[in-house]
């Protein structure tokens, strides 16, 4: 295998380089004065699909619950690089419609985040529902997913229908 061959999982690299690969000082890039503020997430999102968690405690997820993420998508034929893991705690209280511009997707799974907190109308968890030309999915958190295989199901279930 050649090095340019080797593909790299983006929260092994992030984990790797805590600090600035070349030393000294970065200058910083002249921009325009962005609309929405810059959304931060992990994952390349390739594939526009964004995962929202919330989470006050870590930057994304712990090691089992990533490890648990990382199954759910494989199950779905998807990776890392097709997603955008959001942690909603980094940006608290914006509405739905401001994520859909910081952040490109077409689809969306919500874990542990009722509806109100996104500014929507109340929506039922584990069925598909669309606003603003998003496909939606609400879920239990990932922690009580972890823990019952009723909800594991219907989590499987749901992203059936989303990405089928």
């Amino acid at each position: 295998m050649s090095f340019e061959q080797l593909r790299l999982d983006p929260y092994l690299l992030a984990k790797i380089y805590t600090q600035p690969v070349i030393p000294g000082k970065s200058a910083p890039v002249a921009t325009g004065q962005p609309a929405v503020p810059a959304a931060k997430y992990l994952g390349e999102n390739q594939k526009n699909i964004a995962l929202f968690i919330q989470n006050e405690n870590e930057a994304y997820l712990n090691d089992d619950l990533f490890n648990l993420l990382t199954n759910i998508l494989n199950a779905c034929k998807l990776g890392m690089q097709d997603v955008a893991l959001v942690n909603t705690a980094q940006a608290p209280g914006l509405p739905f419609p401001v994520w859909q511009q910081a952040i490109n997707m077409r689809q969306c799974v919500v874990f542990g985040i009722t509806p109100a907190a996104l500014g929507l109308e109340p929506l039922p968890a584990y069925q598909v529902h669309a606003a603003g030309g998003v496909q939606l999915l609400f879920s239990d958190p990932l922690e009580r997913i972890a823990a019952d295989k009723v909800l594991k199901g219907r989590l499987w279930n749901g992203l059936k229908q989303l990405f089928l």
